[in-house]
């Protein structure tokens, strides 16, 4: 068996057309019916029937059951070439989210040489969901990920670091800043600054207007936080962010805490596939994010 008869397999699965398959890779119907046939030869069975008309095909249970694996297969075998290729050209992929770089990079501003350590690493930025799908498909080959719940994945090794809460973010001259701490049905009469779709902050913002059945007008979505942070200060909308460097040093905003029945939590965690060869300078970053004091701003860490 190999590699090319299952591609070709996999998708004849799908279409349910040697026609379209064969357009699909540029080959010949009878290139793709000698692959089927090789895989057929090899697991002794029907793998797929033909009907009387020759017009269309079914699958076997035997193909059902090869197409229930043949993606996870196919998918496997294009994270082992990433892998490979990544070590080959001697480069690891580094996945961060803005926020929680943002979060690691301030508690190391006097650690010079950790900073430069890390900036040897090619880093890959976007929101954790995009992260995640890159290292599960072999694009990146570790990532710190942040997310609602904390993240259980059968392919992946996950430490969590560090939780924090989700507050609401609001201009000094909004009328909500006087508030000691709000419920999400209230913020939701006001206009909402978002980060974009794909980022964690998206989906603890969806969980809390279905549980208050409230959704609010949302005329922005940035992935710049810095941007979101300048609109809220000049009152023109609010956000639900986490508490994080950026925000923190910017004036004008006053933080609100949600009552503790909306309280949504923000994970952050690391995460690499369980079948990944760790090189000695993922295993070296994984010991400084460990020490790393994740309650205290600015508490760094040795390098050795």
């Amino acid at each position: 068996m190999n590699i090319r008869d299952l591609e070709y397999f996999n998708a004849l699965a799908d279409m349910l057309s040697f026609t379209q398959v064969a357009h699909k890779f540029a080959v010949s119907q009878p290139t793709v019916s000698y692959a089927v046939k090789r895989l057929e030869e090899h697991y002794g069975c029907d793998l797929i029937v033909r009907e009387a008309s020759h017009r269309s095909i079914s699958l076997t249970t035997e193909g059902e059951i090869l197409k229930a694996h043949a993606q996870y297969i196919l998918d496997e075998f294009v994270t082992l070439d990433r892998a490979i290729d990544h070590a080959k050209n001697n480069r690891t992929h580094i996945g961060l989210p803005p926020i929680i770089r943002s979060k690691v990079f301030s508690k190391l501003l006097d650690e010079k040489e950790i900073i430069r350590f890390i900036s040897k690493f090619h880093l890959v930025s976007g929101g954790s969901n995009e992260l995640l799908s890159k290292l599960l498909s072999g694009k990146i080959d570790f990532s710190l990920l942040g997310s609602v719940n904390p993240l259980v994945h059968p392919n992946l090794q996950v430490k969590l670091l560090h939780q924090q809460e989700f507050f609401i973010f609001v201009s000094k001259e909004n009328p909500l800043a006087k508030k000691k701490e709000i419920s999400f049905e209230e913020a939701a009469e006001y206009p909402f600054i978002l980060l974009e779709k794909g980022y964690t902050h998206m989906r603890a913002f969806q969980n809390l207007s279905e549980k208050s059945k409230k959704k609010p007008e949302v005329p922005f979505y940035f992935s710049d936080v810095q941007t979101i942070g300048q609109l809220v200060s000049s009152n023109i909308g609010i956000t639900l962010m986490t508490e994080f460097p950026v925000f923190q040093e910017m004036e004008g905003l006053v933080k609100i805490p949600l009552v503790p029945e909306d309280k949504e939590i923000f994970y952050i965690q690391y995460a690499y596939l369980k079948s990944a060869m760790l090189n000695q300078e993922v295993q070296k970053l994984i010991r400084i994010l460990d020490e790393l004091s994740w309650e205290e701003e600015g508490g760094g860490v040795g390098i050795s």
